[in-house]
């Protein structure tokens, strides 16, 4: 188990800074969403760049916490089966499906880079025309990447706990 915990506690500072980040954007969305509808409402002035700021604070900010709720283990899985089996099995599956998550956060950082690639080469730029389009498409490789990160780490821990209950057994 000391394994296990020096991996967990390896990450405690990315963690805190991703939430922060998350967090951060979040509330910036809100603020902006809340500057956009005053403006709009008292002043009759409608700032697109604000709006499309607001979307792209949601989506830095989602993206941003993949990793971290990867090792809260809140990613898409299926409870019930976890239930039902015994640890061993209970660890086999987590290991395939952290092995799962790792192959499809890899092939979504590839395929998203490549995006981000051919956006900036074509100087693609939003729908108001003010920002180029790499800028909030940015955050799809970035938060595919911590994914990535996390789930390998989820893997060795996975595997740490397997090995440790064929130890005991």
């Amino acid at each position: 188990m000391d394994k296990i915990d020096r991996i967990e506690k390896s990450t405690q500072m990315l963690d805190r800074i991703l939430e922060y980040i998350a967090v951060f954007c979040l509330i910036l969305s809100v603020v902006l969403s809340i500057f956009s509808i005053t403006m709009r409402n008292f002043f009759n002035l409608s700032y697109g760049i604000v709006e499309e700021l607001t979307r792209f604070f949601i989506i830095y900010g989602v993206f941003s916490y993949i990793g971290p709720l990867i090792k809260k283990n809140e990613h898409i899985k299926m409870d019930l089966i976890q239930k039902i089996i015994k640890a061993r099995w209970k660890n086999i599956i987590n290991l395939i499906i952290s092995i799962i998550l790792f192959c499809s956060f890899a092939f979504l950082l590839w395929n998203s880079i490549q995006w981000v690639y051919s956006l900036l080469q074509m100087r693609l730029k939003t729908s108001t025309g003010t920002m180029l389009m790499f800028v909030p498409t940015l955050a799809i490789p970035i938060g595919m990447l911590f994914g990535c990160v996390y789930s390998f780490i989820e893997i060795i821990k996975d595997t740490y706990k397997i090995k440790l209950i064929n130890k005991e057994h």
